[in-house]
């Protein structure tokens, strides 16, 4: 083969497309706010292998809507989760570690079920569960739940609580004794997936130090879901310099 012909060929094979492949998911879309803080829309892409995590504020112009600022993503298969920051260019990585040092308060944790809403829609065919958490007898989280809908989707959200669990269990020495609050121990570091043991958490609401019902840290309602076709680019870490940190 000539020269000329080689290059032709080089050439050729440079303007091919390249093949992008793609993998079903299930896409959630919650509307989540935090005290003091502007409503947020998250989307979660869930497959066999990863959960990727995307946020941005509900009133984003369209000019920067789609704007990449980052995004968190779960390998199911390594155990292992990274935060991406396109404006620091670094990656955190977290991996999964037990959590084996005791709670430096005894947590006594309890759910009280609502009486069934007759009137309230069917989820995927199933019925709403309403419940509330008590962590020594405080208020710590309403949530209502569909048992057996979204199993997957459950399961992923337990695993990645749990990886999030043995990174939170270890910086507990750092924090004074009087600042430790058991609702945060609880839901952060000892019992990580005891809100997701009643099914998919349409609405979770996180209750502050108060213990009252209306006082809210945190609200997260599922907007919207559906199965789709994901392109695996989206699972791919860009080339950023990555920081374990245990």
């Amino acid at each position: 083969m000539n020269n000329k012909r080689c290059l032709v060929i080089v050439i050729w094979l440079l303007f091919i497309p390249l093949k992008v492949f793609a993998q079903p998911a299930t896409v959630l879309s919650f509307s989540e706010q935090q005290k003091g803080s502007a409503e947020e829309i998250i989307t979660m892409t869930v497959t066999d292998n990863y959960l990727r995590i995307d946020d941005r504020p509900v009133k984003a112009s369209e000019a920067n809507a789609d704007e990449n600022k980052g995004f968190i993503l779960y390998d199911r298969k390594k155990n292992e989760i990274f935060s991406v920051s396109y404006d620091t260019q670094q990656i955190i990585k977290i991996k999964k570690v037990a959590v084996t040092i005791p709670s430096p308060i005894e947590l006594h944790i309890k759910t009280v079920f609502q009486p069934e809403d007759k009137q309230a829609p069917l989820i995927g065919g199933k019925k709403t569960q309403r419940q509330s958490i008590y962590v020594n007898e405080k208020l710590c989280m309403n949530v209502i739940s569909v048992p057996g809908f979204l199993p997957d989707v459950v399961k992923v959200l337990k695993d990645f609580n749990q990886v999030l669990a043995g990174q939170q269990a270890e910086t507990l020495d750092s924090i004074p004794a009087d600042l430790h609050e058991a609702c945060d121990l609880a839901r952060h570091s000892f019992y990580p997936q005891y809100h997701l043991n009643n099914g998919f958490p349409m609405v979770v609401q996180s209750i502050d130090e108060s213990g009252q019902a209306n006082d809210l840290k945190r609200n997260r309602i599922l907007m919207n879901f559906k199965q789709q076709q994901v392109s695996d680019k989206i699972f791919i870490l860009p080339e950023f310099d990555i920081f374990s940190i245990n």
